[in-house]
């Protein structure tokens, strides 16, 4: 016997499917196939986390475009302060400040590869349901409903090579 496809839920073998609770020969199936429907409400919330971190990220790029320029003015500013005054004198705030940004952008690829692996999944996920459906001697019947498109693309993929066996 061959496992073609095997997780917490689903086994599909060169003999028999199971999944969940149910447990189907391959000869049971006269025919299979998949559609796809509306998405619920989980999926439509994942495609907005999507673009809210998408947004995050395109602002995140803006605000340390528009941090950079204010450091750079600054320190403009204060060079020409101190070339009137004869000796350069940064104030402690401003010190202070600079190390907490320092310390800030240190934590910034951390954050952004957590939000480009969020986007990346989401993206891999897609943003439909998927359902597999048999024709038996029963009826026809839903096998499975998922929501994760890769997932669902190795299932059937499973189930179509031990069907063509």
């Amino acid at each position: 016997m061959i496992t073609y496809y095997r997780d917490d839920t689903v086994l599909v073998t060169s003999s028999y499917v199971h999944i969940g609770d149910r447990r189907l020969r391959l000869d049971e199936l006269r025919y299979v196939w998949h559609q796809q429907v509306r998405p619920d409400w989980r999926v439509r919330s994942r495609t907005a986390r999507r673009g809210i971190l998408n947004l995050l990220m395109i602002l995140s790029v803006f605000a340390g475009f528009v941090l950079l320029v204010a450091f750079a003015a600054a320190a403009y500013g204060e060079s020409q302060l101190s070339s009137a005054v004869g000796r350069l004198h940064v104030p402690r705030n401003t010190l202070l400040l600079l190390a907490a940004v320092l310390v800030a952008l240190g934590a910034v690829p951390a954050v952004w590869e957590w939000m480009l692996h969020r986007v990346d999944d989401s993206y891999d996920r897609g943003d439909a349901i998927h359902e597999i459906w048999a024709q038996t001697a029963a009826g026809q019947i839903m096998l499975l409903r998922l929501d994760d498109a890769t997932r669902f693309g190795k299932i059937y993929r499973a189930l179509e090579r031990a069907l063509d066996q």
